[in-house]
């Protein structure tokens, strides 16, 4: 049958006997297709339902790898994304590289040798148990390394040692007193945080002038005494919270610490006091052990040193920069002075040739202009 064309009376009967099953297989049919639509289109908004619900999937994770900028800063996020090792394939000019929430199980030295110009690397919430002793060591420029929630128990002692490395997470690992046994730092770390491990005393990391915030809360520790603290002789926070201390009366331990930390102007958590000490007589103001000061003494001086050194260098620098500014200036009039005496002669030598090109014409006008000998 055309459309539109005009129905014949059997035909409208026919029609009109069904109607009422038609209409039901229409509407069946339409929920069919809605939900097709649906299952098919995410983000369909269905007409006339209730509240015109909008479904979309928000949370479905990308696959790749995503580029953006950050203060100037070129990075690159490889979040959840499942990966089993850090990526070959990625810009080599990044700065920022983000592996969060990944199962990264290890890092080769040839992980990220390739990426020379890292600055901030987060590797939290992976399965890192091995890292080899140079996985670090191309990454010059690293300044903040996140290395939380890892099966860490070891670490390469050459990460201390980068030249600009300044903060380090290193929460919920199993990192061990003896993993900072004999440490030397190099690298001019002024934040550590190393809380949810299984460590029993403060980390022994030699005399680090540039530590102000340590974190080493929710530990085994039982004892912290001025000693532990004496290598970090700038430090200005302290988190021992979660611990499991204890103070020897008898030996005055926890007003000696006390002292310290207020002579040192440290902020420590927990708060506490040491009243039942003062109460036993104990003195508010100790006299610390000669290993104490020895090394508070060394930290300080090599701060000092550190802080005469970069003046030394800078000193340099400015006067480098003003007799790099002065040659600079002198060749800048020098060159001046060249093309002003260039452009002179120039033009000097071209005044004498159209001088002699005028004697020239003068000279030929005036025989030109003599009477002929007859």
């Amino acid at each position: 049958m055309l459309l539109g064309a005009p129905l014949s009376k059997t035909s409208s009967s026919a029609i009109d006997a069904t109607a009422p099953d038609m209409g039901l297989g229409m509407i069946i049919n339409r929920l069919l297709f809605v939900g097709l639509v649906l299952a098919a289109v995410p983000g369909t908004i269905i007409p006339g339902s209730a509240g015109s619900t909008l479904v979309m999937h928000q949370d479905i994770p990308s696959k790749t790898c995503r580029y953006n900028r950050v203060y100037a800063m070129m990075q690159v996020r490889c979040v959840n994304l499942n990966l089993a090792q850090v990526p070959a394939n990625l810009k080599t000019n990044i700065q920022i590289l983000d592996l969060s929430v990944n199962r990264i199980r290890e890092l080769t030295n040839s992980s990220l040798a390739a990426y020379t110009s890292l600055v901030f690397v987060y590797l939290n919430d992976n399965f890192i148990r091995s890292i080899d002793e140079d996985a670090f060591s191309n990454l010059h420029y690293l300044e903040v390394l996140d290395l939380q929630e890892n099966g860490c128990d070891h670490l390469p002692r050459s990460m201390f040692q980068l030249p600009y490395l300044r903060k380090m997470y290193l929460g919920s690992n199993d990192l061990q007193d003896d993993m900072f046994t004999h440490m030397e730092v190099a690298s001019p770390l002024n934040f550590l945080q190393i809380s949810k491990n299984k460590l029993k005393r403060i980390p022994q990391l030699g005399l680090v002038p540039t530590m102000a915030e340590l974190n080493v809360s929710q530990n085994l520790i039982e004892s912290v005494t001025p000693e532990d603290l004496a290598p970090f002789c700038f430090l200005k926070k302290l988190d021992i919270s979660g611990n499991r201390i204890k103070f020897n009366a008898t030996a005055c331990e926890c007003q000696t610490l006390h002292h310290w930390l207020k002579t040192r102007e440290i902020t420590v958590l927990p708060a506490f006091n040491c009243t039942e000490e003062l109460k036993q007589g104990c003195l508010p103001d100790p006299v610390f052990n000669n290993r104490t000061s020895e090394m508070f003494d060394k930290c300080s001086n090599m701060e000092r040193l550190r802080i005469q050194t970069k003046k030394v260098r800078n000193i340099w620098i400015i006067v480098a920069s003003c007799i790099a500014g002065f040659l600079f200036a002198l060749f800048v009039c020098l060159t001046c002075v060249h093309k002003k005496n260039k452009r002179r002669k120039k033009k000097l030598k071209e005044q004498q040739r159209l001088n002699a090109n005028n004697a020239n014409t003068e000279l030929l006008n005036s025989n030109l202009n003599q009477p002929e000998n007859t």
